[in-house]
């Protein structure tokens, strides 16, 4: 009987071709590991540069697509996206008008363009200057494109309007690399003596400046069968919402896609024109302005999939109130109501 140390026989060394061929595949892996470091450090925000993505996020295609912080490299500025016009049809025309037309000029400027100057011509000498030049819209030295997606009611009492504008804004010099961010903006109106007024932007949608890899926030964040702006997005990223309210998404993502226009960032701090905390700064709400395929403006008949939707969070346990185009429990019950305002979303709350 052989012993086990006779059995057992040295491995064979390799060829001394075969030896080479290795060593050239581990130096050749060392000098991409030292590449993509490089870049990397390139690419990472400056206090000297805009800060911009490093890798394009899957999002859901169309034109309507809100979930996008991407790179692009034009050899000069594009031209801006034409204006939206609001049809008669929508909640409050005139004054998501005006919320347009101030949130397109916000975001469309050329790299040339002196700010201050720029913001008294577009708005007019007693606007609050230092903080529109001040927020994340602003970035001397660089051109900008705006693209508004979406905009909806916020509030509307007492001769003051909030209209929250879903926009892409697309930031840029020269023939390098552009990084494109989508937010929602809370622009307040008043009513003067010839129509709606701007009187102040309430919130810019949050600040992006501190993330180094918003892609990175997207694949913790992002279900692709929700539409939802970068602001949302790092709301959920920052903690700021309520595990049962993202229970609620998730599982109304099961039953149909949907858009997102608002969770805690972007909305009124407080219900419009009141001294109480919204839910939504609570993280406690979500507003949702398309169910499918259909804005739920263009979605109010009875037996729409809108309204299958609304039915639905009414009866899960989890949500304590919905605001829509329907009250369904009676002026008595604030848990389903309706008014002039929620006619172009839902409004879902939970706690």
């Amino acid at each position: 009987m052989r012993s086990a140390a006779a059995n057992h026989r040295p491995a064979s060394r390799p060829s001394a071709a075969l030896r080479l061929i290795i060593t050239f595949l581990v130096f050749a892996n060392v000098l991409v590991a030292g590449y993509l470091f490089f870049r990397v450090g390139l690419d990472s925000p400056t206090a000297d540069t805009v800060p911009v993505a490093v890798r394009e996020v899957p999002s859901i295609a169309g034109p309507n697509t809100t979930a996008s912080m991407r790179l692009a490299t034009f050899g000069d500025p594009p031209p801006p996206e034409p204006r939206m016009v609001i049809p008669s049809t929508e909640a409050e025309p005139e004054a998501k008008q005006l919320a347009v037309d101030v949130a397109y000029a916000l975001t469309n400027y050329e790299a040339s363009d002196d700010h201050p100057e720029r913001l008294t011509a577009l708005l007019g000498q007693d606007v609050d200057q230092p903080a529109l030049l001040r927020a994340p819209l602003t970035h001397p030295g660089y051109w900008s494109r705006g693209e508004v997606i979406y905009p909806q009611m916020g509030g509307l009492r007492n001769d003051r309007a909030s209209v929250m504008v879903v926009i892409r804004q697309t930031v840029g010099s020269g023939s390098v690399d552009a990084f494109s961010v989508v937010r929602t903006l809370d622009v307040r109106l008043v009513r003067g003596g010839t129509g709606w007024e701007f009187d102040f932007l309430s919130s810019a949608g949050g600040e992006f400046d501190g993330l180094v890899d918003l892609s990175t926030a997207h694949a913790v964040a992002s279900d692709p069968r929700i539409v939802m702006p970068d602001s949302a997005r790092l709301d959920i990223l920052a903690g700021r919402i309520s595990p049962s309210l993202l229970e609620v998404m998730a599982q109304l993502a099961d039953q149909t896609s949907y858009e997102v226009v608002a969770l805690a960032t972007g909305h009124p701090h407080y219900v419009f024109e009141t001294d109480r905390v919204s839910h939504h700064t609570m993280g406690e709400a979500v507003d949702i302005n398309r169910i499918g395929d259909r804005l739920v403006i263009d979605d109010r008949d009875p037996d729409s999939a809108t309204r299958g939707v609304v039915d639905w969070l009414f009866d899960h346990p989890e949500v304590s109130q919905v605001g829509s185009p329907w009250d369904l429990d009676g002026p008595t019950s604030k848990r389903s109501f309706t008014d002039s305002v929620h006619q172009d979303h839902i409004h879902l709350s939970v706690g």
